[in-house]
Parts: C-alpha cells; structure tokens; sequence
C-alpha cells in the first residue's frame, strides 16, 4: 500500500500561511492544492492585475503596507517569482509591523 502522504505537498512552517494563501486563492482564481512553496507566478497564469489585487487585499487584511522590494521595483506583487517568495515577504511584513507597533510608546 502506498503512503498518500508522500505527494502530499508539505506544510507551510507559520500558521498565517493559511489566510495568506486563502487570500491569494480568492482573489486569483488559483485553487489552493495549487499554491505551492515553489510554484511559480507565471506557471500558475496568475495575471499582473489579480497579483496586485492579491497584496491589496493582503494588506487590508493585515492591516500593514507591502513594500515593494528594493531590488526588484516591478510593483505590488510583480516583484515575485514563486508563492513561497510572495508568503515569506508578507509573513516578514506582518512581523516587522508589530515588531514597530510594539516599540512605539504608549
């Protein structure tokens, strides 16, 4: 008997990675088995418009501001290559926003 788990794709390490991804599924039409660490934008045919949409409604949700990353000015969201690109910079987002709200004074 073959172990079903052995294609399963594997988990992703923070708990935000769900709403990340259900967010990312919603708003590009992208089913979530599909969304893998290493899947690519363009192999997913994730269109520029819905990306953007994508880290607009990221941002609401999160209650931060993506930034467009440095070396890579292609605009919200264009800037990444893979899914696990795109989760590990809102994940790294996300934790800088409170580590800031944490240090202002009261």
């Amino acid at each position: 008997m073959v172990d079903p788990t052995l294609n399963a794709a594997p988990a992703w390490p923070d708990p935000r990675s769900d709403e990340i991804l259900d967010i990312i599924s919603r708003e590009t039409g992208v089913t979530l088995d599909k969304l893998r660490a290493d899947a690519t934008i363009e192999e997913l045919g994730i269109a520029s418009l819905d990306l953007t949409q994508a880290v607009f409604e990221l941002e609401t949700h999160f209650n931060v501001e993506i930034p467009v990353l440095a070396d890579r000015p292609a605009g919200a969201g264009a800037e990444f290559t893979t899914i696990g690109q795109l989760v590990g910079h809102v994940i790294k987002t996300i934790e800088s926003s409170h580590a800031l709200a944490a240090q202002a004074p009261a």
